[in-house]
């Protein structure tokens, strides 16, 4: 697909979503995860190998580890982008900048490859029957889906022929992986998983483009194919294709408000919906109870809070925090507070029920009982920011200052004009030289 044939709504949206993607990976090059895996990523790389640049860091490697630690500070926060293969912005973004630094590519290839990754992130996740079934198995989507996405925009970039964008889909889908074992006791592979994918993708697309073949049937296949291996019965290869073309999905992307997993932004936006009109402190709080599924009670009901990302995947945390401070951003999650006897307390009175049937994008139902015998409920259908009920503009800038400028300073207001008139640059590198540190 040519640019001239993106229509203009895609168009912005890609620019929304690089801009939203590089400024929590930027400010999340500050995290440990981040930092963590640019050590090990480095180890053995000399100080003057690559040309990709690496968001919050002097020096620069080669684009595959660029896009590995790059994509890791994307996620590393938990702000990232939703929808899709579940983080689809994390994981092509990162692979697509890290190519068009080393290449040079223009601001036209940068926008079509990032249209094209989310389009094939989020279709191969459609074809494996949609995020619950998938994710369901134990498979964390922005690991095996993302890798597809990643692989699709960095073909792209490098200017690959059918068949050997064919190769690249083949050879990613051999790279795919990711599990959900990390929510056991928090480990932080979790973050890297779209690192992994990035990395993966670019990888796939160099190989591709030396000559390496990869299956042309890697996802169809009877045999070892994605959809039959990852998925089993409840795969629908045809939905990969359905509207090709036509209805691109990053338009289905969403834009994250609360610093947590996706899946305890309705709660939380339930909560606050109840809590700020009424101007409730914790002392009038009795109770919160969460009614959801089974699934909600074996991601979201962690109380042992004991790094960032447990407090990011509990509800009881979660909530705690959002009653107490009336918000739910990076402050509340990074450090976690569950040290304070005041969240402390309140987690004892949040329980989380799976006494629902919900269907698979079902959102919670939130039960406020008050001390004075009340008791409210609120539920929150599509939180805000899914892209139904879009984070308003003047909301969204608010979330890339507050995010941003204490990683970027007046390098972001740079970043932004650079990024709304991106298809009028020659060079990607004018963009990538506000990234580095």
């Amino acid at each position: 697909m040519r640019y001239e044939e993106l229509p203009a709504e895609v168009i912005d949206l890609c620019k929304r979503s690089l801009l939203d993607t590089i400024v929590v990976g930027r400010r999340g090059a500050e995290a440990q995860e981040a930092r963590v895996t640019a050590q090990g990523s480095l180890r053995f790389l000399p100080e003057s190998a690559g040309e990709s640049t690496l968001w919050g860091m002097a020096r620069k490697a080669t684009p595959a580890i660029a896009a590995r630690i790059n994509g890791t500070s994307s996620h590393a926060l938990e702000l990232d982008d939703f929808g899709g293969c579940g983080h689809s912005g994390a994981c092509v973004v990162p692979a697509v900048c890290a190519l068009a630094d080393a290449v040079g590519a223009d601001g036209r290839t940068v926008l079509r490859a990032v249209a094209a990754g989310y389009d094939v992130a989020a279709r191969v996740l459609e074809g494996a029957g949609g995020y619950r079934p998938h994710n369901d198995r134990g498979w964390h989507s922005t690991g095996t889906c993302g890798t597809f996405g990643a692989a699709a925009g960095a073909a792209v970039v490098l200017g690959l022929d059918a068949e050997r964008t064919a190769w690249a889909l083949g050879i990613a889908g051999s790279l795919a992986g990711g599990t959900w074992a990390f929510l056991a006791d928090g480990a932080t592979t979790k973050r890297f998983h779209p690192g992994m994918s990035a990395e993966n993708g670019v990888e796939a697309a160099c190989l591709a483009e030396a000559g390496m073949t990869g299956p042309r049937q890697i996802l169809e296949s009877t045999y070892g194919g994605f959809f039959s291996l990852f998925s089993g019965p409840e795969a629908r290869p045809e939905d990969t294709v359905a509207g090709l073309g036509e209805n691109f999905r990053i338009a289905g992307t969403g834009i994250k408000i609360y610093a947590c997993c996706r899946g305890l932004h309705s709660p939380i936006e339930a909560l606050l919906d109840v809590a700020l009109p009424r101007k409730l402190r914790p002392d009038d709080v009795a109770a919160i109870i969460v009614h959801g599924a089974a699934r909600t009670v074996r991601q979201f009901s962690k109380r042992q809070i004991d790094c960032v990302l447990d407090g990011q995947f509990s509800l009881p945390y979660s909530m705690a925090v959002a009653l107490a401070h009336g918000e739910a951003t990076l402050a509340q999650f990074s450090p976690p507070q569950a040290d304070d006897p005041v969240i402390r307390a309140l987690m004892d009175r949040v329980e989380v029920r799976g006494d629902r049937d919900l269907a698979p994008y079902d959102e919670p139902e939130v039960e406020v009982r008050l001390v004075s015998g009340e008791s409210i409920f609120s539920h929150v259908p599509v939180s805000k920011g899914n892209f139904a009920r879009p984070v308003p503009p003047e909301e969204l800038a608010r979330k890339h200052q507050t995010v941003g400028e204490p990683a970027m300073g007046a390098k972001l207001d740079a970043l932004r004009k650079s990024l709304g008139d991106l298809e009028r640059i020659d060079d990607f590198r004018q963009v990538s030289a506000l990234l580095g540190a």
